[in-house]
């Protein structure tokens, strides 16, 4: 027995060396002085298996250093966002959101404007950056679009800032009900310039529905401030029209050259002064009315300090209307959701889905709410006559809008009333006041018209802002149209060309074609509509995935991830 295995392993080796029937060169086993053939063998069979191990760790490095490429490969973006650290900065939370880690896979593509976890759309690609930066962070859609609206005060600081007022709504998945808020003073202080109210508003946005740290959303505005931001288009055309007031203001320490000269697009404008302030708030917002106090006039400043601490900002439940199976929520009076659901409510009494002709009878339904909405021409009245063409005015706000898969929705309108608003450049703190001096009535702010629509069937939550005059109402009005009596899909409900009504020759609606946003801004729309602003911008949640879009498409910049 014992020598049966010398000869049978022996056998084995001579067939090794014989064999090279798959190519390969034939392995001999050497034995060495004191090495029996069966040592020999396993000694090769443990080579074999270690060249093994060593191949799938190879493969296995090659395979972690590509997942790691494709994680890493959407910028410095995401590299932000996985280093910077979670907290928990408001009382109420918004619904589960899927985090950073939760990476879809490289085959999981998607059209433009349609994201996986979460999007942001605003006038300004650097804005809807920082505000993407935050979602990937870990932060919600208040908090995203806090920090955007920070920084479009730096960017288009003739639209929005500090000094300004906003109106904003936010549909909450988790608590399954929407909120408005309408941060516009109820009382003013002065004949020249109104009160700051946009930072306490979106202090207690964060209070109650914040994730982050309420520091952590201030960072990325105090940097931008301190290190400048260029001059865009649409600042540098809002300069132009306002040439004269802001080179005899203090405005001109801002946007004007070494020489005195207004600046032009591409250059810088820094603004130190409102950095420090915006790090001195970071903590809260009780040392903003210390610091704009003492760039008041003696006279004004007691009562400065007495309305900044009688604001009385609070949520609100808001406008709500059922359109078939869709709700719609609007912001309440100063806003201008009552005007929408006045228009909105002559549509649904038309009932224009059961007509031959549901476009002719939705607008021309529209027209007549509208009509009686400002006390113009009613159902029976006379037609309205066109509007004289011309150019459509610069927009007096400034719009955002985000949403997650989760169904959470923020749309948020923000103005200082009129261009540069009061043109008053507090010397102290740089913050830009606004000319909203006395209490807002009703309908008073006609731009800030915030819309969430709730797609009930669906499960669809839609967010709807646009810019412009008084006839902001009317490009939003289109757009539900579209979408709830016309059954077009949500891009093509925004982005397809409008429809506008045709008259006939005794002045009556005849007809309903094609039309675009330059009719609409022109005053053709519906008969001669008041101008309205150049753009719309919608987001949605739908189908566990986040949207957006906007009309004109290159109005605007989306980010999301």
């Amino acid at each position: 027995m014992e020598a049966a295995a010398p000869a049978r392993y022996q056998a084995r080796y001579q067939r090794l060396r014989d064999s090279d029937s798959d190519g390969e060169e034939a392995v001999e086993l050497r034995t060495g002085p004191g090495r029996s053939p069966l040592q020999a063998l396993l000694h090769q069979h443990h080579r074999e298996t270690c060249a093994r191990i060593s191949s799938a760790l190879v493969l296995l490095a090659l395979v972690l250093a590509l997942a790691f490429y494709q994680m890493t490969s959407g910028g410095s973006s995401w590299l932000g966002g996985a280093q910077a650290h979670r907290q928990d900065g408001g009382a109420g939370q918004m619904g589960a959101q899927e985090q950073p880690g939760d990476v879809p896979s490289a085959a999981h593509m998607h059209a433009r404007g349609v994201y996986h976890h979460a999007t942001l759309i605003t006038s300004s690609k650097t804005c809807s950056r920082l505000g993407k930066d935050l979602l990937v962070a870990g932060g919600n859609v208040v908090d995203a679009g806090i920090a955007a609206a920070l920084c479009l005060g730096l960017v288009h600081p003739h639209a929005t800032g500090l000094g300004g007022v906003f109106s904003a709504l936010l549909h909450n998945a988790s608590l399954g009900r929407t909120v408005a808020l309408n941060a516009v003073p109820h009382r003013g202080f002065s004949r020249r310039y109104g009160l700051p109210v946009a930072l306490p508003g979106l202090h207690l946005l964060h209070r109650h529905f914040g994730r982050l740290a309420w520091p952590r959303l201030l960072e990325g505005p105090a940097v931008l401030a301190q290190r400048g931001v260029r001059v865009d288009r649409e600042l540098a055309a809002a300069l132009q029209e306002s040439a004269g007031a802001v080179k005899a203001s203090g405005l001109c320490s801002l946007f004007c050259d070494g020489a005195g000269e207004l600046k032009g697009q591409g250059a810088l404008v820094t603004q130190p002064r409102l950095a420090a302030l915006l790090r001195a708030v970071a903590s809260g917002d009780e040392a903003l009315p210390r610091a704009l106090a003492p760039d008041l006039p003696p006279a004004e400043r007691e009562p400065f300090l007495q309305a900044m601490g009688d604001l009385g900002l609070e949520l609100q439940s808001p406008l709500a209307m059922q359109l078939g199976d869709t709700w719609l929520h609007g912001a309440p009076a100063p806003a201008a959701g009552s005007l929408l659901a006045g228009v909105l409510e002559e549509v649904r009494a038309a009932e224009p889905r059961a007509a031959p002709e549901p476009c002719l009878r939705a607008l021309s339904a529209a027209w007549r709410g509208y009509s009686r909405a400002l006390g113009g021409a009613g159902a029976g009245g006379p037609s309205p006559q066109p509007a004289r063409p011309g150019r459509a005015p610069s927009p007096v706000g400034s719009h955002l809008a985000v949403a997650d898969s989760q169904g959470n929705v923020l749309l948020l309108s923000a103005s200082l009333n009129s261009s540069f608003g009061s043109r008053f450049l507090a010397p102290a703190s740089g913050i830009v006041l606004s000319d909203l001096t006395a209490p807002a009535g009703p309908g008073l702010l006609s731009w800030a018209c915030p819309v969430v629509l709730s797609r009930g069937e669906e499960g669809t939550v839609v967010g709807l802002g646009a810019t412009g005059g008084s006839a902001a109402p009317l490009a939003l009005a289109q757009a539900i149209i579209n979408q709830v009596y016309l059954g077009q899909p949500l891009q093509e409900a925004l982005e397809s060309p409008q429809l506008q009504l045709r008259g006939g020759g005794d002045g009556a609606s005849q007809g309903c074609g094609p039309g675009t946003l330059s009719n609409l801004s022109s005053g053709e729309w519906a008969g001669g509509a008041p101008q309205a602003g150049p753009w719309v911008l919608q987001v949605a949640s739908q189908g566990e995935h986040a949207r957006a879009f906007a009309a004109p498409a290159t109005c605007c910049h989306h980010e999301g991830y």
